[in-house]
């Protein structure tokens, strides 16, 4: 019995013995209170630690606690939103988490705990806001983001003081946006089912349909991987089919070609984009829409213009009622991204020349052309809207901010606005109109103008807008052929959103569009994410 009694003394003495070895709470604050005192103020540390008296938020003695795991859970499915966990330091905690088993010094235990606040404070900032910063990058991107007042410092002493978890308090700050939810359960079938690198698609001329061709049997398998085609075995594995057909023309469809079943260069540029281009594209999409205000929720009217899929949209709260195509601006004269708010027409505009064009354009072709204003109706006004006989000017003596006019065209068919603007006022000069260059619209990419929107439909957009007032079709087109412009206000004044998607998904599919501004590179490689040479 005594034997006993010193066996169990004795391990009582060894158990007292290893916990001492093991750092206290007390012991880690006290360190956690001596580093925070090496940084500002106004740091993570001196915000979080002195009004929680600088006790571990994460760490326990040789380990992380459930609220360290529930952190490192997070990260290793942040992926799924687009961003990648080695951005949040998991590398490096994951190696302190390693050495902290091995090592009983409280000074590690609290280095590893200020690296865990560090990571979840980016984190929570990015998921709010996102990862780069829009003007931090060279896109003509102009809607700031969305006024948070979330307090990354608070969310983190909420999660000290158990009143929220890691997941949920994360979790609140994603985007309140069904595209955004539409783009994770993509990006996550993506990462599943990467097939690897594509053997790129090459031919010369078109292929239509009922032709035989070589480069059939790689487009077919293409269309398979793309889920555009069920797999089957064509009695001519060298014959564009029936079956083919119908592949290609929702292929085309989802990539805003031309669902003609005709292959050609479009074609080619659009179906050699690789798979890891595609997982890129969604993720720099999850980024634009962390950095946007939720556009698609609400029951007020919108009208969306995707510069990259030449389209506008109108809706009433979410229904579609209304949709045209549109051109927007060249690459060197790009449509920016913004948003405003629709408040009046203008029937049989005038145009006064944009000083981009007056200087790149008109007094050009002046010099080279005096008969130019006659050609165009145009006139040169003084700045009080007196005229001016352009013969008085030496035109090829003119400068740049030495010439006190403006030159405007006069209302009719041949105006470059066309018969009716739609006004919506912004920083930016940017507003939608007609169009005497009908043709343009048939091109699928549609990359025409100076900056502003043309619209195909500017009768039925107009008459949608005036819909709640006496103005009926009849009124629209007699005001569309009047000598002088006239205003129009409007009753309802929906809100109107220019944006820059590549992916998103509809009642169609998975649609893809060209990243004509290249848009998408720049931000992958803020991202550090890859593009191949044949990103799409």
């Amino acid at each position: 019995m005594s034997s006993l009694k010193y066996l169990v003394f004795g391990l009582l003495v060894l158990l007292a013995f290893s916990c001492s070895q093991y750092p206290k709470n007390e012991d880690i604050a006290e360190q956690l209170k001596e580093m925070s005192g090496d940084f500002n103020r106004d740091s993570l540390y001196q915000k979080v630690y002195s009004h929680n008296e600088f006790q571990p938020i994460w760490v326990k003695a040789q380990g992380v606690n459930k609220k360290g795991e529930a952190l490192l859970s997070y990260l290793d499915e942040i992926h799924l939103e687009g961003l990648d966990k080695k951005d949040y330091l998991y590398d490096e905690i994951e190696s302190l988490v390693s050495e902290i088993r091995e090592t009983t010094d409280p000074e590690i235990h609290a280095v590893l705990d200020m690296m865990m606040s560090n990571s979840y404070w980016r984190l929570a900032r990015d998921i709010d806001r996102g990862r780069v910063d829009p003007s931090k990058i060279n896109i003509d991107w102009k809607i700031d983001p969305e006024a948070k007042k979330t307090d990354y410092y608070a969310l983190l002493l909420d999660l000290d003081a158990n009143k929220t978890s890691v997941q949920s308090s994360l979790d609140e700050l994603k985007p309140e946006n069904f595209r955004y939810d539409e783009l994770k359960v993509l990006l996550k079938e993506a990462l599943e089912n990467n097939n690897g690198k594509n053997t790129k698609i090459t031919f010369a001329g078109k292929i239509e349909p009922g032709d035989q061709h070589e480069a059939i049997p790689q487009i077919r398998k293409r269309m398979i991987q793309f889920q555009d085609l069920k797999d089957y075995n064509p009695e001519d594995s060298l014959l564009y089919d029936n079956d083919l057909e119908y592949g290609i023309r929702s292929f085309q469809a989802r990539h805003g070609l031309n669902p003609d079943g005709v292959l050609g260069k479009d074609f080619i540029e659009a179906v050699n984009y690789q798979h890891d281009d595609y997982i890129t594209k969604l993720k720099v999409n999850l980024e634009r829409l962390r950095w946007l205000p939720n556009f698609v929720n609400g029951k007020d009217d919108k009208v969306i213009v995707n510069i990259p899929d030449f389209y506008l949209y109108y809706l009433s709260g979410e229904d579609t009622v209304f949709q045209s195509k549109v051109i927007v601006g060249k690459e060197y004269r790009q449509t920016p991204v913004f948003h405003s708010k629709m408040s009046y027409l203008v029937f049989s505009p005038t145009w006064t020349l944009p000083q981009t064009i007056l200087w790149e354009d008109a007094i050009p072709a002046i010099q080279t052309d005096m008969n130019y204003l006659e050609k165009n109706r145009m006139q040169v006004l003084t700045a009080d809207g007196e005229a001016v006989n352009p013969e008085d000017i030496e035109w090829k003596d003119v400068k740049e901010g030495e010439f006190p006019y403006m030159i405007q065209q006069e209302p009719g068919d041949h105006n470059s606005l066309g018969r009716v603007k739609f006004m919506f006022p912004n920083d930016y000069s940017i507003y939608i109109h007609d169009t005497p260059a009908e043709a343009y619209f048939e091109k699928d990419e549609r990359t025409f103008s100076s900056g502003c929107i043309r619209i195909e439909k500017p009768v039925e957009f107009a008459s949608l807008l005036l819909e709640d007032s006496d103005w009926g079709e009849e009124e629209i087109t007699k005001a569309m052929k009047l000598e002088d412009e006239k205003n129009v206000n409007l009753n309802k004044n929906p809100e109107v959103w220019i944006l820059y998607l590549t992916v998103w998904k509809d009642r169609k599919g998975v649609q893809v569009r060209e990243d004509v501004y290249e848009g998408d590179r720049k931000l992958a490689e803020a991202m550090g994410l890859p593009v191949s040479n044949d990103f799409l």
